[in-house]
C-alpha cells in the first residue's frame, strides 16, 4: 500500500495550476498544449480540448488520445477556441455539424481543478431546427493484464444465465478484468421494435451508479470517472473494452437554440479499491445517498407485503427482524384512488372484495404502531384504474360528486390527457409478445388487473396524486409514510406531451423520467415534512431517481442482480427486499441469508397474508428465527468506504463493514467449513478499553466476546469465530 498515504483524499489539498505553452507542438507526436493539476492528478490537453496523457499519481499515461467528447455523425466546422478560465481551468469552444446543414451546434468544454478532483463539464447549445444525436465521453485508459475494473453492476461476470434466479450469485463487490461489455444504466431503452413491457431488473448487464473505476492493484492506485446524478439524463449506456476503453453515450437529448444541454463529470483519484470511487460519490452528491428522512433508517428489517389485519405473535415477528408492513392496499376500490373522497365511516368495496372505511385503515396503523411496527401505505403514480375498457365508455355518474365510483367515469373527466397512449409506431407484433395482451396500437397502455399506465406528468394527473397524499398525511396519521410501486413504466416516453428537453424517435416528447422529477420536487418535501417517508420499489435502478425516496422496498431481491443493484443505491439508506416462497431459499438458506448481510439489506419476513410473497411455515420460520438477530444488528447501517478498511485473512470469507448507531457491524459470511477467520480492520478509531468486540452466530442469541489485537500500522485484527460460515460481529465503545 506504499502510494496510499500520497493519494489519500481526504488529505488532498488542490493545487489550481494552469501550464499554458507545456509546448507548442502542433504533431501528432507531442500534442500536449496544457495541463490541469490537482494533487494525484494531472490532466495534459491538447489544443483543441482532448485529454492526451494523465498523470496519475506517479504513474504517467500518454496515448495520443485518452479522453474526449464526440456528438455521433458529426464533425468539425470551426478551428476549436482555447482560453483560461476564472476558476484556474481552461475551456474549449468548437463548432459540430451533421450530414444535415441545419443540424449545427456549439459544444464547450470545461476542465476545472477542485478539492479532490478534475471536473469535466460540456454544454451543448444547438442551433437552427431541434435535433438529436448520441453525445459520448471517451475515455482510453492503456490497460494492463493486471488492471481491474469495477463499476455498480447488477453482475460483474456478466453471467450468461436465466438471471432472476438466485443460483450462481455473482458479488458485487469484487473488481474484474477488463472485457467487452454494454451496460444499460438502470434499464434498457424503451424501443419500438422491442417494447419490453412489464419489463423488471433480472438483466446482468445493468449498472445503478453512473460511474467507471480502473485499479492498479501494484501500484494501489485508481482511477474513477463519476458522472453527475444531478445532470438531465435520459438514456445511458456504459462501453468497455478489454484494451481499456470507456465509453458513456447519453442519447434522447434535444439539441436546440432555446435550452443547452448540459452535463457535468470528475475525474478521481484514489487507492486501488472499489470503494474510491463509491466514497468520493457519496460524499460530492450526499441528497440522493441519505434519507431526507432520518427516522427512516430505524424502519430497516425484514418486511411483508399483507393485508393480514388478523392478530399474530408479534415477539415472534420482532426475534426475526420483522419491522414493517408495506400494506398490500388492495383497500382502495381500483388502483389510483387509494383514498375515496368519503366521510370516515362511510365504507366502499375494497378491490378483490370485502369492504372498509377510513376509520379501519386508520385503526389498524394505529395498532401496528403501538406494536412498535411499521405501516407503509401502497401508492402507484404510473397505473390507473381496474378492468379498464378502451375506449372509455360514455360517462355514468350523474354528479361531479360520483365520478370517482368509476374508473372510467373518472379517467374520461378528470383525466383523460394523463393517459399514456401507444405510438402507431409501435410494431403490433412487438406487442402481441407482451405479458399485457390487450395493449394495441393505437390505443393505451394495460398492466396490472388490467388497468392503464399513465403520466405523473401530466398536471391534472399529478395534483390528484398531490391531493392523495395530502389525504394520507392528514387522515392516517400513524401511517409511517408510502411506498410507491411500479417504476418500470418511467422508461417510457409520452409523444403528445413536451418536457422541452426530452428528444425521442425524431420528435418532441415527455419522457416520464422528466414527470417523475417533476412530481417528486413536490411530493417528496410534502411527506418529509409531515414526518412521513417514501419508499419506492425502483423496477428502473437509477441513482438519479432517488433523491426524495427515504429506502427502497425493492420486489425481486430473491433474484441475484436486483439484490445486487439494490444494495449498491441504498449504501446510506435502508434496503428491504422480496422473498417470493420458500423456494427461494432453497437448496442452501444459509447462503440465502448471507447474500443479504453481506449486502445490508433486509429479506421479507414470512408474515400472515403476505401477498405474491413468503408465507410462514415451521421451517421457513425456524430459518428466520436463526438469522433474525444477525440482520437486526445492522439497522441503521451506513457503508464504511474507506480506504481497504476492511478484508479477511486469505480471503477465507466474504466481509463488510457497516457503521451503525451505537458502533460498527460486521458480516462474515461464506466462510465454508473454517472454524475461524482473522479479519482486518484499517482506519476504524482506536479501540478504548471498554470497547465492546462481540461476536453472534445463525441460531443463536449470545453475544461472544472477542478480543481484538492492534498492530503496528494500527489496522484492529479479530480472530472471529464461525458456523454455518457465518458471523456478525459489532464493535461498540469506539474512541471518537
Amino acid at each position: 500500500m506504499k502510494k496510499r498515504a500520497a493519494i489519500a483524499l481526504s488529505s488532498i489539498l488542490v493545487s489550481a495550476v494552469i501550464s499554458a505553452a507545456v509546448a507548442a507542438e502542433t504533431g501528432e507526436d507531442a500534442p500536449v498544449r496544457y495541463e490541469v493539476r490537482s494533487q494525484g492528478l494531472t490532466l495534459r490537453l491538447s489544443a483543441d480540448g482532448r485529454v492526451v496523457g494523465l498523470i496519475v499519481g506517479a504513474k504517467r499515461l500518454d496515448r495520443n488520445v485518452l479522453g474526449q467528447t464526440l456528438l455521433e455523425g458529426c464533425r468539425p466546422r470551426s478551428d476549436v477556441g482555447a482560453k483560461t478560465i476564472e476558476s484556474g481551468g481552461m475551456e474549449f469552444t468548437r463548432t459540430l455539424a451533421a450530414d444535415n446543414p441545419a443540424h449545427q451546434c456549439q459544444v464547450v468544454e470545461r476542465f476545472t481543478p477542485t478539492k479532490d478532483s478534475v471536473r469535466w463539464e460540456l454544454e451543448i447549445r444547438g442551433e437552427d431546427a431541434p435535433w438529436s444525436t448520441e453525445i459520448l465521453t471517451q475515455l482510453n485508459y492503456p490497460a494492463t493484464p493486471q488492471t481491474r475494473f469495477w463499476t455498480a453492476w447488477s453482475d460483474p461476470q456478466l453471467a450468461d444465465r436465466p438471471s432472476f434466479k438466485t443460483q450462481g450469485w455473482n458479488d458485487p463487490l469484487r473488481p474484474a478484468p477488463l472485457k467487452s461489455a454494454k451496460f444499460n444504466y438502470g434499464m434498457p431503452t424503451f424501443r419500438y421494435d422491442q417494447p419490453r413491457l412489464g419489463w423488471c431488473p433480472f438483466d446482468a448487464d445493468l449498472i445503478c451508479l453512473p460511474m467507471a473505476s480502473v485499479l492498479e492493484p501494484a501500484e494501489d492506485l485508481g482511477l474513477s470517472l463519476v458522472l453527475s446524478p444531478e445532470d438531465t439524463m435520459r438514456e445511458l449506456t456504459l462501453e468497455t473494452t478489454p484494451s481499456g476503453s470507456f465509453t458513456f453515450t447519453r442519447s434522447c437529448h434535444r439539441l436546440d437554440r432555446r435550452r443547452a444541454v448540459k452535463f457535468a463529470m470528475d475525474l478521481v483519484v484514489h487507492e486501488a479499491d472499489w470503494r474510491g470511487g463509491l466514497r468520493w460519490m457519496t460524499r460530492r452528491y450526499p441528497q440522493f445517498f441519505d434519507p431526507p428522512n432520518r427516522q427512516a433508517d430505524m424502519m430497516a428489517g425484514c418486511g411483508a407485503y399483507s393485508d393480514h389485519d388478523a392478530e399474530f405473535d408479534a415477539a415472534k415477528m420482532k426475534r426475526m427482524a420483522f419491522r414493517v408492513n408495506w400494506r398490500a392496499s388492495f383497500d382502495f376500490p381500483y388502483m389510483g384512488m387509494f383514498l375515496p373522497p368519503v366521510g370516515d365511516e362511510d365504507a366502499w368495496t375494497r378491490y378483490g372484495g370485502r369492504s372498509t372505511t377510513l376509520a379501519a385503515m386508520r385503526d389498524y396503523a394505529a395498532k401496528m404502531r403501538k406494536s412498535g411496527f411499521y405501516v407503509l401505505s401502497y401508492f402507484n403514480v404510473t397505473e390507473f384504474g381496474a378492468k379498464v375498457s378502451w375506449p372509455l365508455p360514455p360517462r355514468k355518474a350523474v354528479r361531479d360528486e360520483e365520478l370517482w365510483k368509476d374508473c372510467h367515469d373518472f379517467l374520461g373527466v378528470r383525466l383523460p390527457e394523463a393517459i399514456l397512449r401507444v405510438s402507431d409506431r409501435v410494431q403490433p407484433e412487438a406487442l402481441a409478445r407482451s405479458i399485457y395482451p390487450r395493449t394495441r396500437v393505437g390505443g393505451c397502455y394495460f398492466t396490472w388487473e388490467d388497468g392503464i399506465v399513465m403520466d405523473c406528468g401530466d398536471p391534472a394527473y399529478r395534483a390528484f396524486l398531490l391531493d392523495q397524499a395530502r389525504r394520507h398525511i392528514q387522515q392516517i396519521p400513524d401511517d409511517s409514510g408510502i411506498c410507491i410501486d411500479r417504476l418500470d413504466w418511467l422508461r417510457m416516453y409520452n409523444e403528445r406531451a413536451d418536457d422541452g428537453e426530452s428528444w425521442f424517435d425524431g420528435r418532441p416528447a415527455r419522457s416520464l423520467i422528466a414527470s417523475w422529477h417533476e412530481l417528486m420536487g413536490k411530493l417528496g418535501p410534502m411527506m418529509h415534512e409531515a414526518g412521513k417517508v417514501v419508499f419506492v420499489n425502483n423496477h428502473d435502478k437509477r441513482l438519479d431517481l432517488l433523491r426524495e425516496a427515504d429506502g427502497i422496498f425493492d420486489e425481486f431481491t430473491f433474484a441475484s442482480a436486483p439484490l445486487n443493484l439494490t444494495a449498491l443505491l441504498a449504501l446510506r439508506k435502508p434496503a428491504l427486499g422480496w422473498t417470493s416462497t420458500e423456494e427461494n431459499l432453497k437448496p442452501d438458506p444459509d447462503a440465502f441469508f448471507q447474500r443479504y448481510l453481506h449486502l445490508g439489506v433486509y429479506p421479507m419476513a414470512p408474515f400472515p397474508g403476505n401477498d405474491h410473497s413468503l408465507r410462514p411455515s415451521v421451517w421457513v420460520d425456524r430459518q428466520y428465527l436463526d438469522y433474525g438477530p444477525l440482520l437486526s444488528a445492522m439497522r441503521g447501517k451506513k457503508w464504511v468506504l474507506l480506504p481497504h478498511c476492511i478484508e479477511a485473512a486469505d480471503n477465507a470469507a466474504k466481509v463488510n463493514l457497516f457503521e451503525v448507531p451505537d458502533g460498527y457491524a460486521i458480516p462474515v459470511t461464506f466462510a465454508g467449513k473454517a472454524a475461524s477467520v482473522r479479519i482486518i480492520l484499517r482506519g476504524v478509531p482506536i479501540v478504548r478499553e471498554k470497547t465492546a468486540c462481540e461476536a453472534l452466530h445463525p441460531g443463536s442469541q449470545t453475544w461472544q466476546p472477542l478480543t481484538p489485537t492492534i498492530a503496528a500500522d494500527q489496522s484492529l485484527c479479530l480472530d472471529v469465530p464461525v458456523e454455518r460460515g457465518c458471523a456478525m460481529v459489532r464493535l461498540r465503545g469506539l474512541a471518537q
